[in-house]
Formats: structure tokens, sequence, C-alpha cells
């Protein structure tokens, strides 16, 4: 954990939150919020999100409970809790000018759900400038977690695109050699936008509950997704405060 010669290697990382009350406290928040809209009088949050399933929500109504979470991660600024949770491997790989997604993406994938987002790469369209962070809320292991190509198969795959090869193909081969991710509650990992990944289906006996948001170094390169519509500033430099001020008074009116 926490070895930044393996993300240089590999172009991804579990890394353990240095503050981990940010992610607890977004988690009990969450369970507050959804216990509710099913009626769950327990007092155990891992109990309630690993057997969620058992509520046999499907459609519209878990996508009401997917809703709801967004809205509360929204609310929170989740994103910039997060940031607290891993801010030394977060500015150590990006730097401390960083910019950060709006909001949370939540997915809620209960065993056998075969509705889950299909093998891909973030970028692009995205920029290859930024840091998927994948947190998830419940302990992942096998396939309750996700998978993830690294970057020498992941160049491979990319090559057999470039030769005409089929998207299907493409799949079998990240299918064949990506690497599962486990990930306890209380770590975060890192990916860099580039690298093919995804989920498969849930075949082990709980729910995951998980969130994904994206960081990139404020002044790298932005892909279709620009600052202001899908990134806002999250902290500055000292030098970056400084040549900020000095930009504004730059244009600002003259008043002798």
């Amino acid at each position: 954990m926490n070895s930044y010669g393996t993300f240089s290697e590999r172009g991804y990382e579990i890394f353990s939150a240095t503050l981990l009350s940010p992610l607890r406290e977004l988690r009990q928040g969450l369970f507050e919020q959804v216990r509710r809209m099913v009626s769950y009088h327990g007092e155990s949050e891992e109990e309630f999100f690993n057997g969620f399933h058992r509520y046999g929500l499907t459609g519209a109504e878990l996508n009401r409970v997917r809703l709801a979470a967004v809205n509360y991660f929204t609310q929170t600024k989740a994103a910039r809790e997060i940031f607290r949770a891993v801010e030394e491997p977060l500015v150590r790989l990006l730097g401390p000018d960083i910019a950060v997604q709006k909001t949370c993406n939540v997915v809620v994938q209960q065993p056998g759900d075969t509705d889950q987002a299909p093998i891909h790469r973030d970028a692009p369209s995205n920029s290859h400038f930024e840091l998927i962070a994948w947190i998830p809320l419940v302990d992942v292991y096998k396939t309750k977690g996700m998978f993830v190509l690294n970057r020498e198969h992941s160049s491979r795959a990319l090559a057999k695109l470039k030769r005409g090869e089929s998207f299907q193909d493409f799949c079998a081969y990240t299918k064949e050699h990506s690497e599962p991710i486990e990930v306890s509650f209380g770590s975060v990992c890192l990916i860099q936008s580039g690298l093919a990944h995804g989920v498969p289906l849930n075949e082990e006996s709980q729910t995951r509950w998980s969130l994904n948001v994206r960081f990139k170094n404020l002044f790298s390169p932005y892909g279709d997704k620009g600052l202001g519509d899908f990134f806002e500033v999250l902290q500055l430099s000292p030098l970056s405060k400084i040549a900020f001020e000095f930009s504004r008074q730059e244009f600002e009116p003259f008043e002798p």
C-alpha cells in the first residue's frame, strides 16, 4: 500500500486513507439516508450495505435509491471529503493545484445484477491527466470488486483496436489479462484514466456500494469535460493564489 513506484509501473495503486474520519462520516450519513427508504431498523452499516440485495429493489426503485445517494454526496461535497481522506497521495501524484469532479458517481452492484458498465477507458474522451478515485463503502473482493488492466496491457489492448481488431477482442483481452482489485473500506484505489477497466458480474453473496470521482492538476490538459462544467477548483498552491490575484488586478479598471 501507498507505493508510488508501483503506481508508476502499473498506472494504479491502492492507498490507505491517511484520515479515515471523512470516509466514515460519508458512509454513516448515507446509511441514515437510505435506511429510512427501506425501513431498516438495525444499527450495523456493514450489515445493511452488504445485505442490501435482500430488499429486492430493481429498476426504478433501485435507481431512486441511487439518485438519493448521489444527491446526498452532492450536498455534502463528498469529493472534497474524499480528498481530505487521501490528500497526501493525491497531492504527491498531482501537485498542489487540484481540480475535482463536481459530483460523485454512485454504484450499487447487487449479486447477479447484469446491469453493469461495459469495459472502457475514461481517456479519451476524458483527459489522460486525470485520476479516477474508486472508493468502496464496503470491503470488496473477487467478483464483488472491479478489474483493471495495467499500463503495459492497456497499451497492448489499445494496439489491438488500432490494428482494426474488434471491440469484443479488446474486451476479451482485458478480461484475460486484468488484475482484480480487492479493497477494504478505508482505502481508495487511484487509477490513471487511460487504463482499461470494468466490473465483473457480482457472483458473491454481498452487495457492492462504491463511489468514483475524478481529480486532476488544475493546469493540466482537459478533455471533453472541462473546468466549470464538470470540474471545479479544489485547492491552489500559495504561488497560484498570488498569481491569480495579480492577474485579476491586471484587468481591473485603474482608479487614480
